[in-house]
């Protein structure tokens, strides 16, 4: 019979004395596991996708050879496959087509049929099965209809690729190649196991004629004879290729694949996991506090025999089952809001990183056992403390009269200075594989560290708090510093959450307005027009562009031209911006960060990096860099570091006249137009249109489109950061409520005595409403600094080591202002609507908390 008492007394009873706490706690561990779980979820499915996408352009491959940014000779292709050891060798090209009337490029990979069926089974099949005429006819396709599907003038689409495009067999594509049009016909579906990219497949010739590759290939799949070693042929294959080219295995690609979103990703999860941390802090509050409101019933305990040990894990016992319920209710959460996130954003989430992707959403035990035990973990952690210290009471200090609301406050001067010393220690330290995460483990820390830090800030302000003589004023101040200890727990969770809403509100203000500007800046001209980008098959010839000049209206032009370089095989490519450059003020249409004081070496270009590149390659102003450009080595001399807010690989800009003198290349991507004083834009806009080809897709913009796409882009990226912070603050609104409640209704014989004193009903609450005031700005102040110091380990640490590109601080004022008096003004109605619940009975009796 004693340990059902025991578990009556120690843990359901409580739970059900206070139901509204119990709620707020589980509510709090269920938010921040629901919203940690969905965005993990989300993720994975698209990385999962991104994952069979690249495996399955290589299919049964053991290795492939994979170009640099322009692909290479196709003349190595036959020393490759009699390499010892190749069993098949497979060539591709892969070009990124420009389909008429749509922005996003088509994957169009030129296979060898013959070839390829000895890798790809299901790809070899889909050639004779694909978009066969069962559908029509009910039987098997003929033998040259099968050979039509694979004919010089046809396209085989992915899955998804005919689902989006809404195309079937029979149909036509069209292709934009510079600004011609080049029509191909649909011969077939693929299936989704062929080809899971957004793409299609074309006959090898048709992709070099087509999209004017002669000579060239991107990739070469191989797969390797029985009993070779794959170490032994690549140390072989190394022998042949030249330095841009390397051989990887799909693995390696599909991890490459992966990279480029894996900083979004994880500081994605990251901000999601902030509302399960300010939950486990919602915990730690409502826990101290309880444990202090029944240190009496402890000392009943510990007189019965209870000892410290048990009375311990019967207070742990508490915050498991709360943790559990928690768990339970966030896991359904997090698959509901991972469902409905899927349909509604995709599973880019706005970001744009994996666009055109539509995953299924699996849900996998491991996943969900892992969810579980981190917000069971997270609820035992808050609470941990609090039962320690509550063990730790003597039976005859609790028993005393007086001593149930107060307790003691104590500094713990040493522990912040730690805690403190570790946070600027750990935001030091560089990235872990490329991830920021010392950054986001020394905001944890500052957290603690300004936690632990309140008792000596709230005996400060009390101390030096303004004397108002007004009997309310006065009594409430007098309430604060006599119970203290509570005054320090019920802001923990507001210090908590608004920091990190605030943090997380000037990072994201500080990158639009940074982004606002670098549009201003590198957009200078009046008219922007664009056809086709980096490694896209549409652009404009040299000549027409050139008749553009000419333009009435148009005072000057220059020209762009994108392209792609490889610093270094084993990284992504670089962009390679080739544009008229102003040599000795380059900061008119680039934003500098550093310039380089030292002159060009003989034989060097000037070229000018991004803040990705620099810091990405480790390249600084006045360094050279080498790099291959149309077969030949370059030696560039880095005159400066550029902000760049586009290319998150990193971006090399050179000379237009240095580029073509070494590609011979003369194609266009972008046209800036400068237009004379008065000249009419809208009749230069038509004319530009009018010397297009008909059908000609281009993209006419004004640097305020340009600017406002820009930042609506920015918005639908970050939209889901503004779903956790309102996350974060519902949960400090939680912390109030709980804290603040919990004081209020355990002063009910203070009541008591006040009214049988005199003070009427307003008075009692003006009383509460400037303890709560008081307590909720002392949150909101001590948050607000706390947001400030974070926003920066966000800004110039996580940021930076994430995606490499810096930004200029900038706060929300307006926005900051409304949300403290919003918090403030919360604290004091709870305080008032808890104060007249406390007194809605007879006040010379206890009343039953049922709050």
């Amino acid at each position: 019979m004693i340990a059902p008492l025991l578990i009556e007394a120690a843990i359901t009873g409580p739970m059900r004395r206070s139901p509204g706490r119990t709620l707020l706690a589980v509510l709090a561990i269920a938010l921040g596991v629901a919203l940690g779980l969905a965005i993990y979820l989300i993720n994975r499915s698209a990385a999962d996708e991104i994952s069979l996408a690249a495996r399955s352009l290589y299919g049964l491959a053991d290795l492939a050879i994979e170009a640099g940014a322009e692909g290479f000779d196709e003349n190595l292709y036959p020393r490759v496959a009699r390499t010892p050891g190749v069993a098949v060798a497979s060539p591709v090209v892969e070009v990124e087509a420009k389909i008429v009337g749509r922005r996003g490029p088509l994957l169009v990979l030129g296979m060898d049929g013959f070839r390829s069926k000895l890798l790809q089974p299901a790809f070899a099949a889909s050639v004779v099965g694909a978009g066969s005429d069962e559908d029509r006819s009910g039987g098997e396709p003929h033998d040259e209809e099968a050979d039509d599907r694979f004919d010089s003038r046809s396209i085989l689409l992915s899955a998804s690729a005919a689902r989006e495009l809404q195309l079937q067999r029979g149909d036509f594509v069209e292709f934009q190649v510079g600004v011609k049009r080049e029509r191909l016909k649909v011969s077939g579906v693929l299936p989704p196991a062929a080809l899971q990219d957004f793409g299609g497949v074309v006959d090898i010739a048709t992709a070099q004629w087509v999209f004017e590759r002669l000579g060239k290939l991107s990739r070469i799949n191989l797969r390797l004879a029985t009993g070779s070693s794959p170490e032994q042929v690549k140390a072989a294959l190394a022998e042949l290729l030249p330095p841009t080219v390397r051989v990887t295995t799909p693995g390696q690609a599909t991890d490459d694949a992966l990279r480029l979103s894996r900083a979004y990703r994880s500081n994605l999860t990251a901000l999601a996991l902030v509302a399960l941390f300010t939950g486990g802090f919602f915990v730690y509050s409502t826990q101290s506090l309880a444990a202090l409101r029944r240190r009496r019933e402890f000392a009943v305990m510990h007189a019965i025999g209870v000892t410290r040990t048990e009375q311990l894990l019967l207070m742990l016992s508490s915050s498991v089952i709360v943790g559990v319920l928690g768990a339970a209710l966030g896991i359904v959460l997090g698959v509901m809001i991972a469902r409905i996130g899927l349909s509604a954003l995709g599973a880019d989430l706005g970001a744009g990183y994996f666009r055109g992707l539509a995953p299924g959403l699996n849900v996998h035990i491991a996943e969900v056992t892992v969810f579980s035990l981190l917000g069971i973990g997270v609820a035992v952690a808050g609470a941990l403390r609090p039962a320690l210290d509550a063990a730790r009471v003597s039976t005859a200090s609790a028993l005393k009269a007086g001593d149930i609301t107060s307790g003691e406050i104590r500094p713990h001067g040493w522990t912040v200075l730690t805690l403190g010393a570790l946070a600027a220690i750990t935001v030091s330290l560089p990235p872990i594989a490329g991830l920021p995460l010392p950054g986001f483990v020394a905001i944890a820390l500052f957290l603690i560290a300004c936690v632990v830090a309140m008792p000596s800030v709230v005996r400060f302000v009390l101390r030096h708090a303004p004397r108002w003589r007004r009997i309310p004023y006065e009594i409430a101040i007098a309430q604060i510093a006599g119970t203290a200890k509570y005054a320090t727990l019920s802001v923990s969770s507001i210090i908590v959450s608004f920091s990190l809403m605030a943090s997380m509100a000037i990072m994201v203000t500080s990158f639009r307005d940074s982004l606002d500007q670098w549009t201003q800046k590198v957009l200078p001209a009046d008219l922007y027009v664009r056809v086709g980008y980096v490694g896209q098959s549409s652009y404009l010839d040299e000549s027409l562009a050139q008749s553009m000049a000419r333009i009435p209206g148009v005072e000057h032009v220059e020209y762009n031209r994108f392209a792609r370089v490889q610093l270094s095989p084993d990284r992504p490519a670089l962009t390679l911006i080739a544009r008229s450059m102003n040599r000795d003020h380059p900061d008119k249409t680039l934003w500098m960060m550093s310039t380089a004081s030292n002159d060009v070496p003989s034989g060097a270009l000037p070229v000018w990096v991004s803040e990705a590149a620099s810091d990405l390659f480790a390249i600084s102003a006045g360094d050279e860099l080498r790099f291959e450009l149309a077969g030949k080595q370059v030696v560039g001399s880095v005159r400066g570091v550029w902000r760049d807010y586009e290319h998150q690989n990193g971006a090399i800009v050179m000379g237009r006249d240095e580029y073509v003198a070494l590609t011979g290349d003369r194609a266009v991507n972008t046209v800036w137009f400068w237009l004379d004083d008065g000249a009419d834009i809208g009749k230069v806009g038509n004319a530009i249109r009018d010397l297009m080809p008909p059908g000609t897709d281009h993209d006419m913009r004004t640097p305020g489109e340009l600017r406002k796409l820009s930042l609506a882009a920015f918005d639908r990226t970050f939209a889901i950061t503004y779903l956790l912070e309102l996350v974060a603050v519902t949960i400090g609104l939680f912390g109030i409520a709980a804290g603040i409640s919990a004081q209020v209704l355990a002063r009910r014989s203070e009541f008591g005595a006040l009214r049988h004193l005199g003070f009427t009903r307003s008075q009692v609450a003006t009383m509460l409403a400037i303890e709560g005031s008081v307590l909720g700005a002392l949150g909101v102040i001590v948050g607000l600094l706390a947001g400030t110091v974070i926003s920066l380990i966000l800004i110039y640490v996580v940021n930076r080591q994430s995606f490499h590109w810096s930004m200029d601080l900038s706060a929300p004022v307006g926005l900051l202002a409304g949300l403290s008096a919003a918090l403030v003004a919360a604290a004091a109605l709870i305080a008032v609507v808890s104060g007249r619940q406390a007194m809605g009975g007879e006040v010379v009796r206890a009343v039953r908390e049922d709050w």
